[in-house]
């Protein structure tokens, strides 16, 4: 029976002679919608059981065990009021009372003063179920809704919030404000206590507010709703609120925003790019036409290809979203001895500072014409001009030895800009405003008489050939430790048949230096660690689980780390100097888990991944300042303060490495 739709207005009287009962049954018929007699304690307990309409028990404090009953009654319903007829012989009423909350009534109390007392009790009885019935069911809306809803007190505290998905454990939030929660990112924090205020003091409502909170490098949107909380007199006692977030949302309206632009940009580089290809087919036609030249022919297939080409390209740019690492690797001078194949003019020559096996990660049809308009620039920049090409620890540099001014290299990203030599768009406003939409940089850089410098940082970059290692002596992970300034807490479980580790860690700072929950060993010298991502739990799209190989436990020591983000893809991390800046590098990844691994070899950290632990690429190779021993291990962070995340593990190893 639900309160709400069905209240319980039946009686039950107990005890009392047969004529007495029989008269209360009679009298109470005309307030209750049915009178269940019961002559002794151990029936009226049958009877609660087996009726819930029951909304009052009239009990007769002459019959046995009645406090027992009373007890009996309070044990099954604390709020099911009770009436005591008692009259002078009885001696055991406070026995009675002391058991649960009971209303006392003289036996020669009148009729309908017994009527009214039930009356009441009803209605008191109906208020105190529906009451419990309606915070029963705020608390499983609560518990159950994945969108983040709050109410505060007067002071801006918190008294409930949703269990959502993603957000701080609600018995963390209750009784703090805002000003304490958001304590790493005071701006917002005061921000946010303001809002509060000025709904609690003046009555505001705030609708669908958005916010950025967050420290720089983890902010995220969220869209807020708050209005005033009022007691039953009118005054404000609070306030009730909603928030959720909308980062996707407002990454989506980014990117049309920025298709917008891009599709203006690119249809102005489509046509001077088809433009030119068309010129120079139709300049090969001609010849054909005049000769019946087998190599006018193939030159005229060769153009079709690079439109053909340049149109795909195009397209990836213009469909690919900005901040987002690709998910393979290109052979840095095999695309730029590809495209100087057939941009090269007069007596240009190319210097190619690459090693052969270096690679980039980026996607081709996403660097290739980055690479092109580049090359172009500085082919078209003087006569008998030499262009270099060499790779940088993130990126690639593209120079040439033509004299340039420090004015025009100033202007060379500017659309419209055009070169000394012939009057063509240098075409490094497009260059400047992909690498722009890729969170990269572009560097123009003018040395006079010795020409111009373009560096390009950001995309990952492997310079060195692979080591010849073989692993050597295996090393147990028997230590674990938080890393970090946070209050970060953890903990490890292991089962040592399967290889199995499960690690799970909050931590107690909300920025881009992670904190850390780090199960490791100590090694010497070369080293290497794997392992299979098999879970990681999504508490946050910023969680994240992973290698990490340092060369201390403080927080302010080099590391490497390569994990996974159930939200952001992989995920690499590191400080390559004591008390350095943490840099970090996300891929847009869809493989989701998948083996890992880390190679220290002397000061060079690589980065590599394996969808079966036989096949790996390699991601990226950096230096880290690494001295004996380091710590290698695995290791798991929430990213947000008291959200846990734990993560597992499978086919952990780590190895020395004897390298040649």
């Amino acid at each position: 029976m639900n309160p709400i739709l069905s209240p319980p207005k039946a009686v039950l009287v107990v005890g009392a002679p047969t004529s007495r009962r029989e008269r209360l049954e009679t009298v109470l018929a005309d307030v209750a919608d049915s009178v269940y007699v019961a002559e002794s304690t151990d029936r009226a307990t049958t009877v609660l059981s087996e009726h819930d309409d029951v909304g009052c028990v009239v009990l007769a404090a002459d019959c046995d065990g009645v406090v027992g009953f009373r007890r009996t009654v309070t044990d099954h319903d604390e709020y099911l009021p009770v009436v005591l007829l008692f009259d002078g012989s009885v001696t055991d009423v406070s026995g009675v009372t002391s058991a649960g909350e009971t209303t006392l009534l003289p036996t020669s109390a009148s009729d309908e003063e017994l009527c009214d007392i039930v009356t009441d009790h009803f209605e008191t009885y109906r208020d105190r179920l529906v009451t419990a019935e309606e915070s029963d069911m705020l608390q499983s809306f609560l518990s159950s809704i994945e969108i983040p809803m709050f109410v505060k007190d007067e002071q801006g505290r918190h008294l409930r919030k949703t269990e959502a998905w993603g957000g701080i454990d609600p018995e963390v939030v209750v009784g703090k404000t805002d000003r304490e929660l958001y304590a790493y990112d005071p701006e917002s924090a005061e921000q946010f206590y303001d809002h509060d205020m000025r709904v609690i003091e003046n009555g505001e409502r705030i609708v669908d507010r958005e916010e950025a909170p967050g420290p720089p490098g983890n902010r995220y949107w969220a869209r807020t709703t708050k209005v005033p909380w009022h007691d039953d007199d009118g005054s404000v006692k609070g306030l009730l609120g909603l928030s959720y977030e909308i980062t996707d949302l407002k990454q989506q309206e980014r990117r049309l925003e920025l298709l917008e632009d891009r599709f203006d940009q690119f249809a102005t580089f489509l046509s001077e790019e088809v433009l030119d290809t068309l010129q120079s087919a139709n300049g090969q036609l001609g010849i054909a036409r005049e000769t019946g030249d087998d190599d006018a022919f193939r030159a005229i297939e060769s153009a079709h290809d690079r439109m053909e080409q340049r149109l795909r390209d195009l397209s990836t740019l213009a469909g690919k979203s900005p901040n987002v690492g690709a998910t393979n690797s290109v052979n840095l001078a095999y695309v730029v001895n590809e495209v100087w194949s057939f941009i090269a003019t007069g007596d240009a020559q190319l210097a190619l500072h690459v090693p052969d096996e270096t690679l980039i990660h980026a996607s081709m049809g996403g660097i290739r014409p980055i690479v092109e308009h580049l090359l172009r620039h500085a082919a078209d920049s003087g006569e008998d001009v030499t262009v270099s090409v060499g790779a940088l620890q993130e990126g690639f540099y593209v120079a040439h030895d033509a004299p340039t001014s420090s004015a025009d290299c100033g202007r060379a990203t500017e659309s419209g800009f055009v070169t000394p030599n012939d009057g063509r768009g240098s075409g490094l406003a497009f260059v400047s405003e992909v690498v722009e939409r890729n969170n990269w940089s572009l560097t123009a850089t003018a040395r006079d008489e010795s020409g111009t410098r373009i560096e390009i940082r950001g995309p990952l970059v492997v310079t060195g050939t692979e080591t010849d290692c073989v692993p050597g002596a295996d090393h147990s992970l028997t230590e674990s430790d938080p890393v970090g300034e946070g209050d970060v807490t953890g903990s490890v479980e292991v089962e040592s048949v399967s290889n199995w580790w499960t690690l799970a860690g909050t931590t107690g700072t909300q920025r881009q230096q992670r904190d850390y929950y780090f199960a490791h060993a100590a090694v010497e010298g070369d080293a290497r660690i794997e392992a299979r991502l098999v879970d990681i739990e999504h508490v946050n799209d910023y969680g994240s689980g992973g290698l990490m190989v340092r060369d201390g436990l403080g927080p302010e020591d080099p590391y490497g780390f390569l994990g996974w983000t159930v939200g952001r893809g992989t995920e690499i991390l590191w400080r390559t100097d004591p008390g350095g800046e943490t840099s970090r590098h996300l891929l847009d990844d869809d493989a989701g888990p998948q083996w890992l691994r880390i190679d220290r070899i002397g000061d060079t950290v690589t980065y590599l991944v394996s969808l079966d632990g036989s096949n790996w690429r390699r991601l990226d190779q950096r230096p880290v300042a690494l001295s004996d021993p380091i710590h290698v291990g695995l290791a798991v962070s929430g990213a947000i303060p008291t959200d846990e995340c734990e993560a597992t593990f499978a086919d952990v190893t780590v190895c020395e490495l004897d390298c040649e």
